[in-house]
């Protein structure tokens, strides 16, 4: 029967350029193309090659922690009874994935697979697009074009950078110990947490060890930890949508925000998470664990800049009223701000009722107001950080070794 389909059409073929090229009436000529044109319409209609895709598509992985490679594979099976023509394409522009086979020539019953692998290195919620099918007729002239709806998501979440070894000091000058040692250790136990040197022996679970996956060490929280949190305040205003390198204010905030948060929470400290412009837009009260970690690097990675620039008189509000049972007392303003004239004096009522430190982002435009208030800060033993692109990695190390004197001094 296939043998026979191709015989045919090409016969019609063959009888379109031979009228053309014998029919001495150029009007008779043209009806049999014509003719020709409308037998091959019909045969794909006829025979409904596209009714017969069957489509699958799947990625190894939908959320991400840059940079990594995502594999994806589509799965095409043409179940027809005739050779059909069909491009296959689907993009994620934002990821700088494009797949576009071009013109394929599917046999009956065949399976054809798409291979590709591409780099998530941006932080946000980037589309897959739905799988687009357009099959054209044996001459190449029509087609239709089909969609599998598949369309999806990956998650790229911010770029997390790891704290070094922590200091070897007695277990008091270790994040999320100091406060056990202070106030008096329970005897409850809170959860598991890794190991940090100089935690006191009697608090190592053997047991958790054994079952972890990587049989480290693992030391018990216990209740009287508990007390000692760091809340991080993240600027989401329309200034963070300014660029700095090649991301924008927010993406840079984001990365160091994920990177505080999460090695906080792995050394045993409670950690929170605000965001905030002319108001609180979300809030992640302090807390510990997986589930928690995964919630921070989420909402870390899905969030925008508003429309709404960031206005420090409203947080200093906001801010009083935070209460030092729910999220400590200790706070991290992640700032891009720069123009508003109040921010010198209302960082100093901050300061003044809370343990603060501040990291102001800048770049060229603004470069020459931040060290106006940079200045401002020291004179007044304010900590604050610049940073730009360049300085994440110095700026993660020296929050880090604020962390543990700040725990010390709880």
């Amino acid at each position: 029967m296939k043998k026979h389909f191709r015989l045919l059409l090409g016969f019609f073929g063959l009888m379109s350029i031979c009228s053309l090229a014998l029919l001495p009436d150029a009007t008779l000529a043209m009806l049999s193309v014509i003719l020709a044109l409308s037998i091959n319409l019909f045969l794909f209609k006829f025979f409904k090659p596209f009714d017969n895709f069957e489509i699958v598509r799947n990625f190894d992985k939908y959320q991400v922690t840059p940079p990594d490679d995502v594999n994806t594979t589509l799965q095409i099976k043409y179940n027809g009874n005739f050779p059909a023509n069909a491009s296959v394409e689907f993009d994620c522009k934002s990821l700088g994935l494009n797949v576009n086979t071009g013109n394929v020539v599917f046999q009956p019953g065949q399976n054809y697979n798409i291979d590709r692998t591409f780099t998530a290195d941006r932080r946000g919620v980037h589309k897959i697009s739905n799988t687009k099918v357009v099959v054209k007729d044996w001459l190449l002239l029509s087609g239709i074009a089909l969609k599998s709806y598949d369309e999806s998501e990956i998650l790229v979440l911010p770029h997390i950078y790891p704290f070094g070894t922590p200091p070897q000091t007695s277990a008091a000058g270790l994040i999320g110990v100091a406060s056990a040692h202070k106030q008096g250790r329970s005897s409850e136990v809170w959860g598991i947490r890794d190991y940090q040197p100089g935690d006191d022996f009697k608090i190592i679970s053997w047991k958790a060890m054994a079952k972890s996956p990587d049989h480290k060490p693992k030391s018990k929280i216990m209740a009287g930890e508990e007390g000692q949190a760091i809340t991080v305040i993240v600027d989401v205003g329309k200034d963070m949508e300014l660029p700095n390198g090649d991301n924008s204010n927010l993406d840079i905030a984001a990365d160091i925000a994920a990177s505080l948060t999460y090695n906080f929470v792995k050394r045993g400290t409670r950690s929170g998470l605000i965001f905030f412009d002319t108001r609180t837009r979300m809030i992640l009260k302090p807390n510990r664990g997986e589930a928690h970690i995964d919630s921070l690097l989420r909402n870390l990675a899905k969030v925008q800049p508003s429309q709404d620039r960031f206005l420090i008189t409203n947080l200093t509000k906001t801010y009083l009223e935070f209460s030092a049972a729910e999220f400590g007392n200790s706070f991290i303003l992640i700032l891009g701000r720069t123009e508003d004239r109040l921010i010198e004096s209302y960082i100093r009522k901050l300061k003044s009722s809370r343990d603060l430190v501040v990291i102001l982002l800048y770049n060229e435009d603004n470069h020459k107001r931040a060290m106006q208030i940079k200045e401002y800060t020291d004179k007044h033993g304010i900590d604050l950080l610049l940073v730009d692109h360049l300085t994440i990695k110095d700026t993660i190390k020296k929050m880090e070794e604020w962390s543990y004197a700040t725990i010390r001094r709880t």
